[in-house]
């Protein structure tokens, strides 16, 4: 990774924008398609989290939502991708179809993340700055297993390929949303601190959909920059991005 120059900051505010509106103008659609994966999977955790676990097994509560994301995330985000591409050349896609082409795309899709998660997981053993560059670099891994077909390996490749040029602004925008996700995290959950009242497993469960929800940001962010990066790399004249899917 090389220094962000400064004027890619204008750039990299330029895509929250869009991820925002692209979000909120499509709120019903997105939120559909997350919350097939996360109001069970919030259902289930917070079930868990109320009833079975006790205080002193974060641990393995945290392991829980991780093997739901780890095994059926690959639904949702692949749905999402779909949509983003459709959204971005002017087509109408509806629910059925995008979390269809989300299972279509499961096993490639959790294949691909679960290869890489381990290669980014030793990186972390190792020392914990390769374990961020590799997360940097498949950052753009889940749009080129469902826009592109490609396999794990594939899209392990084409992946490092488009970050380059741009891996300093992956590695900032996710800064620049983590920091304020983690303010809005402790500030939804605060007023339960307050009214213990509102300690219920069915708050909980509303609270977690809407952060899920909010989480979708920072994923559309890092299809825009799949699209840019493949725009650039195509004539104005040349095939679309997306030309080739397997959806």
């Amino acid at each position: 990774m090389s220094q962000l120059p400064a004027t890619h900051h204008t750039n990299l505010i330029a895509k929250f924008g869009e991820a925002s509106r692209l979000l909120f103008n499509n709120l019903v659609l997105f939120s559909a398609i997350i919350l097939t994966v996360w109001l069970p999977g919030n259902l289930l955790i917070n079930y868990l989290a109320y009833y079975v676990y006790s205080e002193d097994e974060v641990v393995d509560l945290m392991r829980s939502t991780m093997w739901i994301e780890g095994i059926f995330g690959p639904i949702y985000i692949g749905a999402m991708v779909h949509v983003l591409w459709k959204l971005k050349t002017g087509e109408y896609v509806s629910y059925s179809e995008a979390i269809g082409v989300g299972f279509r795309n499961w096993g490639r899709l959790f294949a691909a993340r679960l290869v890489a998660g381990l290669i980014v997981t030793l990186g972390f053993i190792v020392f914990v700055i390769p374990g961020i560059v590799l997360q940097v670099r498949y950052a753009l891994l889940d749009s080129a297993v469902v826009l592109e077909g490609a396999g794990a390996h594939r899209a392990a490749v084409r992946s490092t390929e488009l970050t380059v040029g741009r891996r300093w602004q992956i590695f900032f925008a996710a800064i620049l949303f983590f920091v304020p996700y983690l303010f809005l995290s402790f500030a939804i959950y605060f007023p339960v601190d307050l009214y213990p009242q509102l300690d219920t497993m069915a708050t909980s469960v509303v609270m977690d959909c809407i952060l899920d929800i909010v989480y979708a940001i920072i994923q559309i962010v890092m299809f825009l920059f799949y699209w840019e990066a493949v725009a650039n790399e195509t004539s104005s004249t040349g095939p679309a991005p997306g030309g080739t899917s397997m959806v």
